[in-house]
């Protein structure tokens, strides 16, 4: 007599293939060496060593070092940034490089930051730097996971991505309403880590054999998506670039090379560009003023000074170069009226305004 057959399907539980996270800890290695550089440099919150080292600078990337996308995702400003950064890394990567694989995770790692690097030279200007895009872009990825797999993982897998959403949303949130927070950054790296997450999670197949998952997603199935990921990226970088080219940061940044050279025509034809787009630039209207002063045009220059000073009173290097420039132009007036506001703005400076003051005591009534 046979033994009756079961009609219930029974339920197994299969343990997921996973990875021993190598490549996480490198990167955090890099990380700190390269932290370790901009201290010896000068300092991780000196402006100038960031830009010396790589940050994002939105008009040196236009005029074509493009590789600062790259390099800004591996510099961090400030010891905080750097262990609130290294900790996600961490506690984020680990699980992801489990879970994908080395060569998965790092494409995904890179790609990500590139994208976030992407969407914050297109909206923001600010000097960026930071791992904040690859890591947004990892979150994306495991989210991209777990709803994948929402099914197979039941309970535990729909806590997760839970969690994980509860994660994005805060994040988000305090990136929106604190200062300093480059949040375009997040927001490419985790669109661009969550669609990458998606075509690159596993696609698990039971072997009935061994009894063991097999993830069936190799790079025959998503290299097509791969290189459409990459012809995004360069033809975004291509087009943000054209458009950044002629932003008043790129004018200005021309204008300071032409002054370095002392090349004044270049210089104020540049500044003028600059204030054309954004007369809310004082120091463009300064730089100005100076270009116009070095070509003997002192009304002009005065008319410059005068736009930065009423964009900022407290301009005290206007007030100083106006007084000049009205002496000049003989409005012993206003050139004493600007002397003594640079004076109160700069006392310590009295030994060398008070002779002109002086002098137009013998001028002025």
């Amino acid at each position: 007599m046979t033994d009756p057959i079961d009609p219930q399907p029974r339920q197994v539980s299969l343990a997921l293939p996973l990875s021993k996270p190598v490549v996480t800890w490198v990167l955090l290695g890099i990380i700190l060496v390269v932290f370790a550089l901009e201290t010896l440099a000068g300092g991780s919150t000196d402006s100038e060593v960031l830009v010396r080292l790589g940050a994002k600078v939105n008009p040196l990337i236009a005029q074509g070092e493009y590789w600062r996308l790259f390099s800004a995702m591996f510099l961090h400003i400030g010891i905080m940034h750097l262990a609130f950064n290294g900790y996600a890394l961490v506690a984020i990567g680990s699980e992801l490089e489990r879970i994908l694989g080395w060569r998965r995770f790092l494409t995904i790692y890179i790609l990500s930051g590139l994208f976030g690097g992407l969407a914050s030279y297109a909206i923001s200007d600010s000097l960026s730097a930071g791992a904040s895009g690859a890591i947004f872009g990892m979150i994306g990825a495991l989210a991209a996971f777990f709803l994948r797999h929402r099914q197979q993982l039941g309970s535990w897998g729909q806590r997760r991505l839970a969690n994980i959403a509860f994660l994005i949303v805060i994040n988000l949130v305090l990136g929106f309403t604190q200062p300093g927070i480059d949040n375009m950054a997040h927001l490419g790296g985790l669109v661009s880590g969550f669609c990458l997450g998606w075509v690159l999670a596993p696609r698990y197949k039971v072997d009935p054999v061994a009894l063991r998952l097999v993830d069936e997603n190799r790079l025959g199935r998503y290299w097509l998506a791969l290189a459409v990921a990459v012809l995004l990226l360069v033809g975004g970088v291509a087009l943000v670039s054209s458009v950044q080219r002629d932003s008043p940061a790129s004018y200005l940044l021309r204008a300071e090379d032409a002054i370095d050279r002392a090349d004044w025509d270049e210089a104020a034809l540049q500044l003028e560009q600059a204030v054309a787009q954004d007369p809310a630039l004082s120091d463009a209207h300064f730089y100005l003023g100076l270009a116009r002063n070095h070509l003997d045009e002192p009304q002009l220059a005065a008319e410059a000074y005068e736009s930065a000073l009423a964009l900022e009173p407290g301009f005290a290097s206007a007030h100083w170069n106006l007084a000049l420039t009205y002496l000049e132009l003989e409005l012993f007036a206003g050139a004493r009226i600007h002397f003594e506001a640079y004076l109160e703005l700069n006392p310590e400076a009295a030994g060398e305004v008070e002779p002109y003051l002086e002098d137009l005591r013998g001028v002025l009534p």
